[in-house]
């Protein structure tokens, strides 16, 4: 949990696949449907059906609510911020929930698969811009207190079949983020897929970005030695590295598909070293 021995500068919160929906989506399998799942890396739990997101919303809720008394410096939502991307009723709830947060701390979203493609998988120029014109800017830079962070639109990179030119953009872009951080005391990267889970040299799979995109991304990052990054995506919690760089993926606030609990991720930037650790959500 310790990337780089000082107090802390600051300290923001990792809110990952909140998810409203996924609960009444994963609701009401049978036994031998939730074995299915499992064979593709999910432990799905067996509950009776329910519709709506009120489970989901409650975990976000309680993020928020962890968030206003936490006063970290700043919220990055991890992407997947809803099931359904086409859902009104969804989104308003989701952005109803945010506005709770106190207005002192700022947001940073991330896109997630179920945010910014309309199947879910593929991102469209359509889609896109859809996304942009709700949440800003899908990929893009920031600095706070000597950090430059960078955020990834990660579904672009597995999936630019549709986008091809968002995908090159977006490579220049990132090259151009993390030259201009070369004086910045820490670069940490936020995107919504991990990179790698286990091994960067592991195979392509739903859970990581496919090996072209990368090798790209671990050259960039091995170039301007940027030590961590962190994602979501896989709604349970890992840690990996490569040389000089750690690939944290978060475990969910909302449906837990491992054994990790609903939860969110706390991250401490001191001047020579990065801390984090995953805290379960009340209830």
């Amino acid at each position: 949990m310790v990337v780089g021995v000082s107090s802390t500068s600051f300290r923001f919160l990792f809110l990952a696949d909140s998810q409203l929906g996924a609960y009444a989506t994963f609701s009401g399998l049978t036994e031998e449907e939730a074995q299915g799942y499992l064979g593709r890396g999910m432990r799905v739990p067996v509950v009776p059906k329910v519709d709506g997101h009120e489970w989901d919303a409650a975990r976000y809720q309680s993020a928020i609510e962890f968030a206003n008394e936490l006063r970290p410096a700043f919220v990055v939502v991890g992407g997947d911020m809803v099931d359904d991307p086409t859902s009104e009723d969804q989104l308003r709830e989701l952005l109803d929930i945010t506005g709770r947060l106190d207005p002192q701390i700022p947001v940073k979203w991330v896109p997630g698969n179920h945010d910014v493609a309309f199947d879910t998988l593929a991102p469209t120029s359509d889609s896109i811009e859809r996304y942009r014109t709700i949440f800003g800017p899908d990929y893009y830079s920031f600095d706070y207190a000597g950090t430059r962070f960078v955020v990834l639109n990660t579904p672009v990179l597995d999936h630019p079949e549709h986008v091809p030119d968002e995908m090159e953009a977006q490579f220049a872009f990132v090259e151009d983020a993390l030259a201009g951080g070369r004086d910045a005391a820490n670069i940490v990267l936020f995107g919504h897929h991990p990179l790698f889970v286990d091994t960067p040299g592991e195979p392509d799979s739903y859970w990581n970005l496919p090996g072209m995109a990368r090798r790209r991304l671990l050259d960039l990052v091995e170039r301007y030695r940027v030590p961590i990054g962190f994602a979501g995506h896989l709604h349970r919690n890992a840690s990996a590295r490569a040389d000089g760089f750690e690939m944290v993926t978060c475990g969910p606030v909302g449906v837990t598909l491992g054994d990790d609990p609903s939860g969110v991720t706390i991250v401490d930037v001191g001047s020579d070293r990065i801390t984090y650790e995953y805290v379960p959500l009340a209830g």
